[in-house]
């Protein structure tokens, strides 16, 4: 499971859902900056028009009945606030109460602003007033109303405080939760857009491996995604005509050279024999011999190659790994004396494979040809097999090795690590390889022996009968 998220958390798809996200969050949080900006202001302004309310009908009834009659509207109001949130304050000259629900002025109150000609917008603090046993802020009006009279009034801002805390909370709750589901959705999109996306890879890698008519599955939406698979199986219609006709010509090639060469093979070793061995003509008929005798080789290496890239069925059978190995170096032994090289294989039990045997034999044949090729004198060839969930043959040398950056192009026609070409050979035997190994389903790779290089063949295990 956490491979697979990690796998989804690495696409492009999720990263650009991501981003996404990240601009729709951001845009979620600017417009509630200005929505909580604006209503905290709406309703800032709405509690200074009801303090203004209050003072104007308080100042009225001072002007119509005096000190007496807003000491009375004064305690009629408080007496009608169940929720305490009204608060008010009439005070003489020497600052003391005349009505009101504060015990005494406020000390050093911030001042917010004008009011009128002498009042001010006041805000502070009151401890333990009635319904608020904490700390409580008010925002009031301070203004004289005389010489001899002070008033103050104004409402405390927990009602505020609460509304304003519950916005938040709510804020940060949606914000959680639509990362959440962003997250979930852009999880829910990667895994289908993946899912698309891997039909074609593994159809790339079936045609990869060779089997060039696979195409790729596509649905008749008409999505862009089947328009990309349509696209590319055009393309890979293009490509395998394009491939079966240089096959084909370079079958057709082979096909009409190897005729005249075995004839003009035929009739130079008809020469030769006439010739006496001390003639110098007669190592120069048997070196052209020799010459069109590999070139023969080349060719038919190259029929049996596109004969066995066409994929066409063939009936397996058990085949004895061990045993064919065991031929093999017997065959091999004097050539590998002559070069003062110890060719030996430890096999000593039965490996059972499905397969062909002259396909296997000849794939084993070739690994061994090219250890012994590019094995220097006094080296080792050692031929051993490992059976654990697969059965692997592993051909190890002595020699040069291939460096870690051609080991890909070793298993292509025609290509030799010595560009020079001096050694004998035609660059097919790794391709031929390759390609028995892919008809039994086996997997070929190289590796390091230090020195030298380890070759190994892995093959499905024998399906029992």
């Amino acid at each position: 499971m956490g491979s697979k998220l990690a796998r989804i958390a690495n696409t492009f798809t999720f990263r650009l859902a991501l981003v996404y996200v990240g601009l729709f969050s951001l845009s979620v949080i600017l417009l509630f900056a200005f929505i909580y900006t604006f209503g905290m202001n709406y309703l800032q302004a709405q509690i200074r028009d009801s303090i203004r309310l209050q003072y104007t009908y308080l100042l009225d009834e001072y002007r119509q009945s005096g000190s007496a009659g807003i000491e009375t509207r004064i305690r009629e109001l408080i007496a009608g606030d169940d929720v305490g949130n009204e608060i008010y304050l009439l005070t003489n000259t020497k600052s003391e109460k005349l009505a009101g629900n504060l015990t005494e002025w406020p000390k050093e109150p911030v001042v917010e602003g004008k009011f009128e000609k002498e009042g001010q917008w006041v805000h502070f603090t009151v401890e333990g007033m009635r319904n608020n046993p904490h700390s409580v802020e008010i925002r009031a009006i301070a203004i004289p109303l005389s010489k001899w009279r002070f008033l103050l009034v104004g409402q405390n801002l927990q009602g505020n405080s609460r509304l304003e805390k519950t916005v938040v909370q709510t804020f940060w709750a949606s914000i959680f939760v639509m990362l959440a589901m962003a997250l979930f959705g852009a999880i829910v999109m990667t895994r289908s857009v993946m899912r698309r996306i891997n039909v074609i890879n593994r159809s790339a890698a079936t045609i990869m491996d060779g089997h060039l008519s696979v195409r790729i599955p596509f649905t008749p939406g008409g999505d862009e995604f089947d328009e990309l698979s349509s696209n590319l199986n055009r393309m890979l219609d293009k490509i395998e005509t394009l491939l079966q006709s240089l096959s084909e010509f370079a079958n057709n090639i082979a096909h009409d050279l190897r005729s005249p060469l075995n004839r003009i093979v035929t009739r130079l070793d008809a020469g030769l024999r006439t010739l006496e061995s001390d003639n110098p003509a007669h190592k120069l008929l048997a070196k052209n011999i020799q010459d069109m005798q590999e070139l023969i080789g080349t060719f038919n290496s190259i029929l049996r190659i596109s004969e066995l890239e066409t994929h066409a069925e063939r009936p397996f059978e058990p085949c004895d790994l061990q045993a064919i190995i065991s031929t093999l170096v017997e065959f091999y032994e004097p050539y590998a004396a002559e070069k003062h090289i110890a060719l030996a294989s430890s096999i000593d039990a039965p490996l059972i494979v499905s397969g062909e045997k002259n396909l296997l034999t000849q794939a084993l044949a070739n690994l061994i040809d090219n250890a012994l090729k590019f094995t220097p004198e006094h080296g080792h060839i050692v031929i051993f097999g490992e059976e654990n969930e697969r059965i692997d043959i592993v051909v190890a040398d002595s020699g040069p090795g291939i460096p870690q950056e051609y080991r890909k192009k070793v298993f292509e026609k025609f290509f030799r690590l010595e560009q020079s070409r001096h050694t004998r050979g035609n660059g097919l035997g790794l391709s031929l390889v390759a390609a028995i190994a892919r008809i039994h389903d086996a997997i070929i790779s190289l590796e390091d022996n230090h020195p030298g290089l380890r070759v190994r063949l892995s093959f499905p295990p024998s399906s029992p009968t």
